[in-house]
């Protein structure tokens, strides 16, 4: 249900501004540690889990700015998926339980693009034509926050959603394709607090029933701007 909500408001977004805006799509690869949920299951069941270790996500913007200064936000909505699949062999589940573990993730927040190297620079739109440094203008901080409801599930059974707060911090490079289209490569640190999985482990007969972690990504990704009001001169 969750997945198909975001994409109805993903293509409903994309339709009022492909015509008009400035926007980007962003894909990421995300190394995650969520601590709390890994050191219950390694505790109650005595055994070497790795919850969710890597997952990817999608992700949404529209481009504004501040006149004068090249401070750039960017609201967004974005999709995360993390899953993993592991054995029980104790905790009183018969050897051989299999054990699947879901987290499904929609995101809406604003994140800012801060150029440091060309902070008053002339730079009138996030794509740009071969002019100055490459890589003063093109490199910036980043620096977002964001809410997210997640939803959680044991062997595909998804319980009651939550939801709860993110802080994210980066870094990355634009580099002008042509001034419609943009490449960025993207490194960035996601932090998501208390995150609550209820009646974690009861379908396992572990004893623990809400469990709740802080949720860590360091993320990778890679992101498309169009600047889809670009009108060519002749």
């Amino acid at each position: 249900m969750i997945v198909r909500k975001f994409f109805f408001i993903f293509f409903c977004f994309m339709f009022l501004n492909t015509a008009t805006g400035q926007f980007g799509v962003r894909g990421y690869y995300n190394i995650n540690s969520a601590n709390e949920w890994e050191t219950f299951m390694n505790r109650e069941t005595q055994q070497d889990f790795n919850l969710m270790e890597s997952s990817y996500s999608l992700l949404l913007d529209y481009w504004l700015r501040l006149p004068q200064v090249r401070i750039e936000f960017y609201p967004y909505l974005s999709l995360h998926q993390a899953s993993s699949s592991h054995t029980l062999q104790s905790a009183g589940a018969p050897a051989g339980t299999d054990l699947d573990l879901d987290l499904r993730q929609i995101s809406a927040g604003v994140l800012s693009h801060i150029y440091i190297f060309d902070f008053f620079g002339d730079c009138e739109c996030p794509t740009f034509s071969k002019q100055g440094g490459f890589f003063s203008k093109g490199f910036f901080l980043l620096a977002g926050v964001g809410g997210h409801y997640s939803q959680k599930a044991v062997n595909k059974n998804y319980g009651d959603g939550s939801l709860n707060l993110s802080a994210i911090i980066g870094t990355g490079l634009d580099i002008g394709i042509n001034d419609l289209i943009t490449i960025t490569p993207i490194m960035q640190y996601s932090y998501y607090p208390g995150i609550t999985w209820n009646d974690f482990g009861g379908p396992f007969d572990l004893p623990g029933n809400n469990v709740s972690t802080s949720l860590g990504q360091f993320q990778f990704g890679l992101r498309l701007g169009l600047r889809a009001d670009y009108e060519p001169s002749f």
